[in-house]
């Protein structure tokens, strides 16, 4: 029994100089907390206020908030409101910055500037209707260098055909803005879809710009668009509105027309408050939220930008305005289809 006490005891005596070792380093040496994950600043820039933008600014800054990372995310905003020299200046500071690690440009202007000065940084782009004929990227499947986006390709057509499949028509007439990459892109997309279904095309254009670069006056943009839209309307059985902010501002000159000449209209979703019978086009909020997806997976999973495809925006609506349908007078046989078809339903124009 004294053996057994002696050697408990003396069990107990080496715990305890070894306990009191491994403290004394501890104290001396204490070990650090384990950092926390680095904090990423991404840089989100558009040249102009637009509805579409602010839909897929506020479907990334969303995803970004809601996801496990979102205390390691700082999201500055810019916005050049249509002053491209200011644009241009902000590209020009990022050369001198090195606190930005990734940049979401929202839009066809902000996306070809920045993707052009800028080679070091991940991008992430969506709004950009037709990127390959912006010189953005050459291929959906990769851009092959630091840049990837959310779209999808011949999106406009895919749109029309929407409608063309819910009520045939013969004849489409759109209206463009010159100079404008996305507007020429589209109405080239257009011209081929028609060719191939049988449609009669019809479309006029104004310029995008002056000839110094400037924005025309109000009442010059104006003049013009009542004259592009009195010369295609008589001529067609549906119109197409292309997204715009020049149209979106500008809308109550489409509607009026719309409703003098009968003629129906389809065309961006942004338009169907605003007096468009039928909506069609891609979601932004959610091509926005995949971008996000995007955002984590270069930030967090050291994903590179060049093996993310950019052709996977593929979330289309159909929406339909009553109001918009009365107005010219659309036949109830066309009106049932679109009804069926509509992934919501608007009972009038807000904005007239």
């Amino acid at each position: 029994m004294n053996s057994f006490l002696k050697l408990t005891t003396m069990l107990y005596v080496i715990f305890y100089l070894i306990t009191s070792i491994i403290a004394s380093i501890f104290i001396a040496h204490p070990i650090e907390a384990t950092p926390s994950e680095k904090k990423y600043k991404i840089l989100s820039i558009q040249h102009q206020d637009f509805l579409p933008y602010t839909h897929a600014y506020k479907g990334f800054t969303e995803r970004l908030e809601n996801s496990e990372h979102r205390e390691n995310i700082d999201i500055e905003f810019y916005n050049a409101k249509s002053n491209l020299g200011d644009l241009d200046n902000k590209i020009k500071e990022l050369s001198t910055r090195k606190d930005i690690d990734l940049i979401f440009t929202i839009g066809t202007q902000s996306t070809k500037k920045v993707s052009d000065k800028i080679k070091d940084i991940p991008i992430i782009f969506t709004g950009v209707g037709s990127p390959i004929d912006a010189g953005i990227i050459k291929d959906w499947k990769s851009s092959g260098k630091n840049i990837t986006g959310i779209g999808t390709p011949n999106q406009i057509t895919k749109g029309i055909w929407q409608a063309y499949s819910l009520a045939k028509f013969g004849s489409l007439g759109v209206t463009y803005l010159s100079g404008s990459p996305n507007h020429e892109a589209a109405v080239k997309e257009i011209k081929e879809f028609c060719k191939k279904n049988g449609v009669k095309f019809i479309h006029d254009s104004t310029p995008f710009k002056q000839k110094d670069g400037t924005a025309f006056p109000d009442d010059v943009v104006k003049d013009q668009l009542q004259k592009s839209l009195d010369y295609v309307l008589p001529k067609v059985d549906v119109f197409y509105v292309q997204a715009s902010a020049t149209y979106e501002k500008n809308f109550t000159i489409f509607r009026r027309a719309f409703q003098k000449y009968k003629v129906p209209s389809i065309g961006e979703l942004i338009f169907i408050r605003k007096g468009i019978v039928m909506g069609v086009g891609p979601n932004d909020f959610i091509f926005g939220q995949q971008a996000a997806d995007y955002a984590i997976k270069i930030l967090f999973e050291g994903v590179k930008p060049s093996e993310l495809p950019i052709d996977i925006g593929t979330k289309f609506a159909i929406l339909m305005n009553l109001e918009a349908a009365k107005m010219v007078e659309l036949p109830t046989g066309l009106v049932m289809p679109v009804l069926n078809s509509a992934d919501a339903i608007y009972q009038r124009i807000d904005e007239w």
